[in-house]
């Protein structure tokens, strides 16, 4: 089935019944083109490239041609792009050699602020972006032949330092030189003005005599700038590095010398500012571990702890031995003291900047709201959120899944049309009890008539037999590579669980697969354990329907955010466990925040009074 439009069929069509005769009217077609306006604003702020293809020079003069383009390009966003094409037995009948056409289309195109090919039956000619791309690669290769010129000339001068008999020196292998190897000592040479003034002035100090000037145009030896700190090496402490300090030394008349501090560490701040977060509207289609690393309150830096903690706001009770008492520290009067995680702490945040934290926590906890209420609706709250590109649901129904049936057939419709067919997912469904069968040998992609035969043929299964996980497994990762496998089932099966998860194991060292575990009732504790080992194993994620959970009133508590304890529901499932956790947190930091602020207000309340 065809797939191009009846426009473009036509145009072919138009293409295809020309045909080679007359001359060559190019300056004709150019000004159809070129002074061709457009019919809407947008059209006329954008640039537009009209492309030439011809096989020689025009009829008209070239020069005239050349200026026309020129000018016309030069006041309208217009490009013009020629393209020469030229065969074997075509040198005979043109009236101008390929030298002059090619010289005379080039100068054409490059007036039109376009770029000129030359084509013939052997390929590319000529080409202004092959050209330009070989002028980079000449420009490059000079370089390097210079670099390696210069290279070659320091180990020449290398080698004759080595040869000319000098061994104070100590020898330098210039293949040994690297960025991070430490240069040779210097040579002892002659001892400085300073170091000779200063040890006269020793000479003189020890016998007795006051130093003089040697005469009157003698001067005072300037100041010798030196710098103390420790040298940097491959390891250095974080005290080592607050202790670097600049100094300047000065010498004195009795011989000694003096040290002015210039430069002194600047202190490292440990207080942290509350940033204003960015959060999307749009739901990402991913899991809750995922979300999290991008919107979480650790990333987002909204831990309160974090926040109050620090050096400066630990609370210490000093022991003072004129008194034998311990006694809290001098700041302990201005900044209120706080519990927090077992110890107490000096609270330096201000109300507003606690206000400020208030505020964004409050629009966090509203996305959280929105992403846990669009988890909870749909064929999301009974199967989980589907990842892949590559999908296949593996349906247990053994006896056991007797009477889910019903409700399972009712959710996978909804799943195939609400994520499969939504988000152009290619699958296919397995069922499996006592043997295993497939609706399609391999994955299709989830066009309205697969999904409607997909549906049909879930209506017809029904439920009987043991239930051979394993085997399903089997057949499932080896459908496609990278393949995600949607396995629905209680957590029973007629084989060892352990046996399982060494046999996917094996299976995951020569294929590429991931498998998501959905439960569906209240199984024992060993078939939930095993699901949610499955799917850990594999990178997937467990999931489970909430039991008698009204959306309605799920919905009710996440608007009301403010409420006080409010009570989410136990999660099993990964995602909405997760974030449940997440929200149960930054919840206790709201409140931790909120008793914080009422404690600084009402310290300040006090030292008013």
């Amino acid at each position: 089935m065809s797939t191009e439009s009846p426009r473009e069929i036509a145009n072919q069509m138009w293409v295809q019944a020309l045909e080679c005769v007359g001359g060559r009217d190019t300056l004709a077609a150019l000004r159809r083109a070129l002074e061709e306006e457009p019919q809407e604003e947008e059209e006329a702020s954008l640039t537009r490239g009209v492309y030439l293809f011809t096989t020689g020079t025009p009829d008209q003069h070239t020069e005239s041609v050349t200026d026309y383009v020129s000018e016309r390009c030069s006041v309208s966003n217009l490009n013009l792009h020629v393209c020469l094409f030229t065969g074997e037995e075509e040198s005979a009948r043109c009236h101008a050699t390929r030298a002059e056409t090619t010289r005379a289309l080039s100068r054409l195109a490059h007036a039109g602020h376009g770029r000129f090919l030359w084509t013939s039956e052997t390929g590319v000619v000529e080409s202004d972006d092959i050209s330009a791309l070989i002028g980079e690669m000449e420009t490059a290769d000079n370089y390097c032949q210079k670099c390696s010129e210069l290279l070659d000339s320091l180990i020449q001068k290398g080698s004759s330092g080595r040869g000319s008999g000098d061994t104070s020196s100590p020898s330098l292998k210039p293949q040994a030189w690297t960025r991070n190897a430490k240069l040779p000592c210097p040579r002892p040479t002659t001892l400085s003005l300073a170091r000779l003034e200063s040890r006269q002035m020793s000479r003189l100090a020890q016998n007795g005599s006051a130093w003089r000037p040697n005469s009157s145009k003698a001067q005072i030896p300037a100041v010798q700038s030196a710098d103390f700190s420790t040298p940097a090496g491959p390891s250095k402490s974080a005290d080592q590095r607050r202790t670097i300090v600049s100094q300047s030394v000065f010498f004195m008349e009795n011989g000694n010398f003096g040290v002015v501090f210039k430069k002194y560490p600047k202190p490292k701040s440990v207080r942290k500012s509350i940033n204003t977060i960015k959060l999307p509207k749009h739901e990402d289609i991913c899991s809750t571990k995922q979300w999290l690393k991008r919107f979480g309150i650790k990333n987002l830096k909204l831990d309160l702890h974090k926040l109050i903690s620090g050096p400066e706001c630990c609370h210490h009770n000093k022991l003072v031995r004129s008194v034998q008492k311990r006694v809290s520290a001098k700041y302990c009067g201005i900044f209120p003291s706080v519990h927090l995680n077992g110890a107490v702490k000096h609270l330096h945040l201000t109300p507003g900047e606690l206000k400020h934290y208030l505020s964004q926590t409050e629009k966090l906890m509203q996305r959280y709201s929105r992403r846990l209420e669009w988890l909870l609706t749909g064929s999301r709250r009974m199967f989980g959120s589907v990842l892949e590109k590559d999908v296949c649901v593996l349906l247990d129904v053994s006896g056991s899944m007797a009477p889910f049936l019903p409700e399972l057939q009712k959710g996978l419709t909804a799943l195939i049309w609400d994520q499969l067919h939504a988000n152009s997912v290619r699958f296919t469904v397995l069922a499996f009890s006592g043997g295993v069968c497939v609706w399609q040998p391999a994955l299709v992609e989830s066009s309205e008539d697969q999904c409607v035969e997909a549906v049909q043929w879930l209506s017809r299964l029904t439920s009987h037999g043991p239930s051979h996980t394993l085997q399903a497994l089997q057949a499932g990762c080896g459908l496609s590579d990278d393949v995600g496998l949607y396995l629905i089932c209680d957590g029973g099966s007629d084989s060892s669980h352990s046996l399982i998860l060494r046999e996917i194991e094996t299976l995951r060292r020569e294929k590429s697969f991931t498998v998501h575990t959905v439960a569906l009732k209240r199984h024992d504790r060993s078939g939930g354990e095993f699901l949610k080992c499955l799917a850990h194993k594999t990178g997937g994620r467990f999931h489970q329907a909430p039991e008698n959970t009204d959306p309605d009133l799920i919905r009710k508590l996440l608007s009301d955010p403010g409420r006080e304890d409010p009570v989410l529901p136990a999660f099993e499932g990964d995602d909405l466990r997760k974030l449940s956790e997440e929200i149960e947190k930054l919840r206790l930091f709201q409140k931790q925040a909120k008793a914080f602020r009422e404690t600084i207000l009402g310290s300040r309340k006090l030292e008013g009074t």
